[in-house]
Parts: C-alpha cells; structure tokens; sequence
C-alpha cells in the first residue's frame, strides 16, 4: 500500500485515501492529491518506539487557525489513518511498522517522513 494518494476537503476536512487514480470530490469540489514533501529538520515529527506501538510527537501547536489535520503510516501490508483536530496536544499511538508516515496540515502543506527499525 505504499505510494497512496491522499485527498483532503479544503471545505469540511474530510480525508479520502486511495491505492490508484481516482477522481474525487467533496463538498461540492473537485480535490487533487496531495504531494507531500520529505520532513527534514524542524518539519519532522519526533518518532519513538516503545514496545510493539509507534508514538508520534505532536511538535506543532494545534491551534484552529493551523494544525495536524491527519496522519497516515504507510506500509507494506496497508495504511493506517488518524484524523486529528485543533486542540488536540496528544501523542498519536500506532502500531509499530517499517514504512512512511504521511500527514497534512489544515492550512494544506504536507510532509512525509520514514519510519525505520
């Protein structure tokens, strides 16, 4: 399931993933995927794992004028998807999995960042 794109309303918010080209709309409007950009420096999420669980940092303030709006893990077998909202300042718990963590943010910039052993 690597190499997903991802769709988000600009609208209401609402996050749609997809294994292969599609035309997608929400809200009345037609949405292109978004392209992320690798996460490097500051634009990286702090990663740790603890056990068999991978826990994401939430390194930005989730203020409603700006914040994580999703985040996907990415990885051989499938992709898993946390839809997040402003005020929100907990770490986000996945299972433990080789692969990418994909997310966007409510003001329409994304990152991706590899998750390694």
């Amino acid at each position: 399931m690597k190499h997903s794109s991802y769709f988000m309303c600009p609208e209401c918010g609402s996050v749609t993933v997809s294994s292969s080209m599609v035309c997608v709309s929400c809200c009345g409007l037609r949405l292109d995927p978004i392209h992320p950009v690798p996460a490097d420096g500051p634009a990286a999420l702090p990663v740790r794992k603890d056990g068999d669980e991978l826990i994401v940092t939430l390194s930005r303030p989730m203020q409603k004028e700006s914040y994580i709006a999703f985040i996907a893990l990415e990885s051989w077998d499938g992709v898993i998807v946390r839809k997040l909202f402003p005020e929100w300042d907990e770490d986000v718990i996945l299972p433990w999995k080789k692969g990418s963590l994909v997310w966007a943010m409510s003001t329409g910039e994304a990152y991706c960042q590899k998750i390694a052993n």
